[in-house]
């Protein structure tokens, strides 16, 4: 007999011993919340506990993944801290229409209340605990927006990305600020019902900050938020966009994170390079919408066969991904 679900991904996470990788996908940046899924199930699931609580049970039946994951984007954060917010329509994802700030002494200096007292941060927290009541031996995965890409969603990246240079202390002081309202969020997320935690922060990568800059700008604080919530209860997943292979060196400088890599990384060579890091990932979200089934099952084998030990979509995933697809690659890992 083989492993709860819920054991499987922690003992994975944790770099135990497991009979066979889990296959999921996270939610917040990585959602599975297609049009396949969304046709069945109830509108208003980013502003609703319950309608975000029955998605994501639809997204697990629909899909075979092997997790509860909410919320369903990147911006509940940012809409706490005072940027205009677009929830979309089952074909758009939300997104953000007005950053909150032009000048970084505005964003250094403005009071936010926790995220967790907003009203989508107590509809995330509300859908976690209605998850973890009916999850029975599936993992909850809750979600968090990285510092950096929360920066970049609370003021024109540009503008951001000039500050680096223009003001480095200022820019670290409001990142201060910044990681500890996730921290709060995530730790919140965790009391909630909360299994696992993953930190999407797609902005920091490689090929936008260099490694100089994430080592100065990301790292510290990545770290710093990986490590609060380790410290809550939480195994806890990083997930880097891009190229990541030029940041190796300053992911080992984040300590206990499983490490998700888009499909661009060898992971054969991110083993080698971080030997005893947990690794996770890398299928392709291409080949997800646009791929024949075939095709994904061979991946997924070979993600298996080379020790990849949690299996997931690489990067956000089209709404428009065929259900057949998504079931093609959890059928790969789940039959062998």
């Amino acid at each position: 007999m083989g492993l709860l679900r819920k054991e499987r991904l922690v003992r994975a996470m944790g770099g135990q011993g497991y009979d066979r990788p889990p296959v999921i996908c996270p939610g917040g940046m990585m959602s599975a919340a297609t049009l396949d899924v969304l046709a069945r199930g109830p509108a208003d699931f980013h502003i609703d506990a319950l309608a975000m609580a029955q998605v994501a049970r639809a997204i697990q039946q629909y899909t075979g993944f092997e997790n509860l994951g909410a919320p369903f984007c990147m911006t509940v954060e940012a809409e706490s801290w005072g940027a205009g917010v677009d929830l979309g329509t089952p074909e758009v994802e939300p997104r953000i229409t007005r950053y909150s700030f032009a000048k970084l002494g505005e964003a250094v200096e403005w009071e936010v209340d926790p995220v967790a007292r907003s009203p989508r941060g107590r509809v995330v927290l509300e859908a976690i605990g209605l998850l973890k009541r009916a999850a029975g031996d599936l993992p909850v995965v809750a979600n968090l927006t990285g510092p950096v890409s929360l920066a970049t969603s609370l003021m024109e990246p540009m503008d951001f990305f000039r500050l680096l240079r223009r003001d480095p202390v200022g820019v670290k002081a409001w990142l201060e600020r910044l990681t500890h309202c996730l921290v709060e969020f995530g730790q919140a997320q965790v009391t909630a019902g909360a299994d696992v935690v993953t930190i999407a922060d797609p902005t920091a990568t490689g090929e936008i900050l260099g490694k100089k800059n994430f080592d100065t700008f990301a790292a510290p604080y990545l770290a710093r938020l990986v490590r609060s919530l380790q410290e809550a209860g939480a195994p806890v997943a990083l997930h880097i966009c891009g190229n990541a292979t030029q940041l190796v060196e300053s992911l080992r400088d984040i300590p206990g994170a499983t490490l998700s890599f888009d499909a661009m990384v060898d992971m054969g060579l991110a083993q080698r390079l971080l030997p005893g890091r947990v690794l996770m990932g890398n299928v392709s979200t291409i080949l997800l919408h646009q791929g024949e089934p075939e095709k994904i099952t061979l991946t997924a084998r070979r993600l298996v066969e080379r020790g990849v030990a949690v299996i997931s979509p690489a990067c956000g995933i089209s709404l428009a991904t065929p259900q057949a697809n998504l079931r093609a690659l959890t059928r790969a890992v789940q039959e062998g």
